[in-house]
């Protein structure tokens, strides 16, 4: 064999040397880079034969991508989350995207016990409706895009709200009325009783279609829609009325829309609200994006995530945060180069209490992501996002023009102000109030102690749409404006004229109005019934009825919030009245202010007198005085009543002690019944288990016992949800356990307390923190005036 040459023998070594260079110079760039988030630039400006996004071989275990000890799934960009995506963009075969089924099934099914009405005469207003307002509505979209581009803010406008529909589902939509009177609504020609239909409609109709196809029938997408009639603002901004002693001046009314199918084969997707007011007068309608695909289940075990930790850094001085910050950068760069994903994304989260699950979530999100680690590279970004390659972030890729849009933003965060305007808003006078930058975040040490990565859940998965708290988007992707959520046409007046036109009573109302009507029983409270009734407002007590509407400082409450003072010797009528501008204006956790500045307000919110009741349809819940329950308890013999759950059971327990404070319970234990009143802690059922551990929760016998003869528990179902406080915690889930919980629990003696539909029109105005969670005030008294009701009502009745 000939003597080989030095470079010959040195090939090896300055192959090895070449791969270290290339190692560090790419991990050199990519810290340089890393506030930009954009490895894809690190491993481009890389040396020849250092790789690049031109050369990529992907290391493949099993068919999947490396993940440290986890595997990625490949995941198809652009399908299953929306069906099949060449129907879904304008084929003429019926279009079932992922999730519609059960969406129709579980939302039909809590509105089932009022039916569903014909309106196949409304077609032809509801469609010459939609074409009529088809020009203003695209405008008013491309003038909220622009209003984010100028920003340098475009993913913002695609990531959720109006933006989101039209980027995904190729919709745009708009609100039509039909029924009652006025500019903006469309009169039955026969009246038709008073009832008022809300439709929501696709003003585009030639991408998403609904409408008959060759394969039957089409499913809608399951987009969920929060709709509310309510009084009426008059010229000072405050809801109007007549007055009158005792009578009935105005009505409420809030839900879902449900899917309206056109009997003429129009495949334009619609949605309808219906609503038959018994009070005359001005009533005004909003309608507000929430959530797609809402009760996709998920398995965290598909998150694969797994825990590093970090604490000390060999080579690093320092004792403070700044060392651990310094290695988390280096494991985030040594994870992308690792597997060869040339571009990465952070994710600035907005109190998120376990990391592991937004991250996957935020992963499972978004289009293209192949793994995620937390914490991010970047101070104060949650989460990092992994991508093949830059074009694969379809999130923040420019349709128009191929390039990277980038976090990159140019709006300021924290010169604003609102003010009450309930419809049309100088939108290019209002920008964004939170910047996280701007901002005191948690961050310290513990963030790192659990770094973790893990993958993409790859499963069809839940979108949170609404402008309303969100942990992964209100800093990240946050709505410019509050109101960037709501369907156009929304704040259109609907008069309905006075006496009120004649017609049938709403389903379930058996005896004529004015008749009195029959208790309501623990029937009447399952989820089929969840929205037969509305809010009734009456006109205000006057000063010799009731004592003076203050602040509650005589008895305890642990949930901070506006509580009016109730006195014992009063009609239980006083325990009714409100201010309800004074709910929900106190943060409590860090950072909420930012959000509670940022809130969608309208004109319930300036109701500084407010007086009204939830009255079911076909039955009365009673109201209770201190007397009559001090009967109850005698009579029935109550030891204790107890409140369990976590946070909404502070808001439920500060009610419940101040209207039995006075009380004297039994003391002698023998023959003695305890009552309790459990939310279940529904809300961090939510975050955290799937619908399958769920059920098996509800179903151990060890976790929820039979109930004894000594007790009467009732469970409260879940609140008309109208934010994302955390992944998972939607109103359709909402919905979907408290289902589960009484087909379970109920054969096991406990008794439900149905509140979703109170909690619906005070969703977004009387939520602790602006958070569309804990809602307080009316609602939650209706929560304890139903458990007094059914507790009591064979003693009283």
């Amino acid at each position: 064999m000939p003597p080989r040459g030095l470079g010959a023998r040195c090939r090896p070594y300055l192959a090895a040397v070449l791969g270290l260079v290339c190692l560090i110079q790419a991990i050199f760039i990519a810290e340089r880079l890393y506030l930009s988030d954009d490895l894809a630039a690190a491993f481009g400006a890389a040396s020849p034969g250092c790789g690049g996004s031109e050369a990529r071989p992907a290391r493949i275990v099993d068919g999947a991508t490396a993940v440290g000890n986890a595997t990625a799934s490949p995941r198809p960009v652009g399908v299953g989350d929306f069906g099949d995506a060449t129907t879904a963009r304008g084929g003429t075969a019926a279009w079932r995207p992922a999730g519609s089924d059960e969406w129709r099934e579980q939302w039909a099914h809590a509105y089932s016990s009022l039916g569903v009405r014909s309106t196949g005469p409304d077609d032809g207003l509801v469609l010459s409706g939609a074409d009529s307002l088809r020009d203003e509505t695209l405008a008013g979209l491309a003038s909220m895009e622009r209003r984010y581009e100028e920003a340098d803010a475009l993913p913002d406008f695609r990531a959720r709200g109006l933006g989101w529909v039209e980027d995904r589902l190729g919709m745009v939509l708009a609100v039509v009325v039909v029924g009652g009177s006025g500019k903006d609504a469309a009169p039955r020609p026969d009246g038709d009783g008073g009832r008022v239909s809300v439709y929501v409609v696709d003003v585009v109709g030639n991408r998403t279609r609904c409408g008959p196809g060759d394969g039957g029938p089409a499913t809608h997408p399951p987009l969920t829609m929060w709709v509310r009639a309510s009084p009426a603002a008059d010229a000072s901004g405050a809801a109007s009325g007549p007055s009158g002693s005792g009578e009935a001046s105005a009505e409420m009314f809030a839900g879902t829309a449900l899917p309206h199918e056109f009997g003429n084969g129009d495949p334009r997707c619609a949605w309808r609200y219906d609503f038959e007011p018994r009070t005359a007068g001005a009533y005004s309608v909003h309608v507000k994006l929430l959530t797609y695909n809402g009760f996709a289940d998920f398995d965290p075990e598909r998150c694969n995530a797994n825990v590093q930790g970090l604490r000390r850094v060999p080579g690093v001085d320092g004792d403070g945060i700044e060392p651990l910050e310094e290695a988390n950068r280096r494991r985030v760069a040594e994870l992308a180069i690792r597997n060869n994903w040339t571009h990465t994304r952070g994710v600035s989260g907005f109190k998120m209490y376990s990391p592991n699950d937004a991250c996957c979530e935020a992963c499972t999100r978004a289009r293209g992501c192949r793994a995620w680690t937390t914490p991010g590279s970047r101070h104060y970004d949650n989460c990092q996002l992994f991508f093949d390659r830059v074009e694969d972030d379809l999130d923040f890729a420019d349709g128009r023009t191929g390039h990277y849009l980038g976090r990159g933003r140019s709006y300021t965060f924290t010169k604003q102000t609102f003010g009450y305007v309930e419809r049309r808003r100088r939108l290019q006078e209002r920008r964004l109030a939170v910047a996280p930058d701007d901002i005191k975040k948690p961050w310290g040490p513990d963030m790192f102690k659990n770094a973790a990565h893990g993958t993409s859940r790859s499963e069809s998965t839940a979108y949170f749409l609404g402008c309303g708290w969100s942990s992964l988007m209100s800093f990240e992707s946050p709505c410019h404006d509050p109101s960037d959520d709501m369907v156009h046409g929304s704040g259109v007046r609907v008069q309905v004229g006075s006496p009120p036109p004649p017609g049938p009573a709403p389903p379930g109302e058996e005896r004529p109005e004015g008749a009195e009507r029959r208790p309501c029983t623990l029937e009447d409270e399952r989820v089929s019934n969840s929205f037969a009734g509305r809010w009734v407002q009456y006109p205000f007590p006057d000063d010799e009825t009731c004592s003076a509407l203050v602040q509650d400082r005589k008895t305890k409450a642990d949930f901070r919030d506006f509580r009016a003072e109730y006195l014992d010797d009063e009609p239980p009528l006083c325990w009714h009245r409100d201010d309800i501008s004074r709910h929900a204006n106190t943060c409590v956790e860090p950072g909420c202010q930012w959000v509670l500045n940022h809130r969608w307000k309208s004109s319930l919110r300036k109701q500084e007198r407010w007086y009204g009741r939830w009255e079911q349809y076909g039955c009365n819940v009673m109201d209770v005085s201190t007397a009559d329950l001090q009967k109850c308890v005698d009579e029935r013999r109550i030891s204790k009543i107890e409140v369990r759950g976590a946070s909404i059971a502070e808001i439920l327990d500060g009610y419940m002690i101040q209207r039995t404070h006075g009380i004297k319970f039994v003391k002698d234990k023998n023959n003695t019944l305890t009552a309790i009143l459990d939310t279940l802690s529904l809300p961090h059922l939510l975050w955290h288990n799937s619908v399958a551990k769920q059920r098996s929760l509800f179903e151990d016998s060890s976790q929820f016992p039979p109930v004894p003869p000594t007790v009467e528990h009732y469970w409260v179902s879940g609140f008309y949800l109208t934010s994302e406080r955390e992944p998972h915690t939607y109103v359709d889930r909402s919905l979907q356990f408290s289902r589960l919980a009484e087909d379970i629990l109920g054969e096991r003696g406990y008794r439900p307390i149905n509140v979703l539909g109170p909690t619906a029109a005070f969703a977004y105005d009387t939520d602790g923190q602006a958070d569309g969670l804990h809602i307080s005030g009316p609602p939650a008294k209706v929560a304890v005036q139903k458990f007094f009701h059914h507790l009591c009502r064979d003693v009283l009745a």
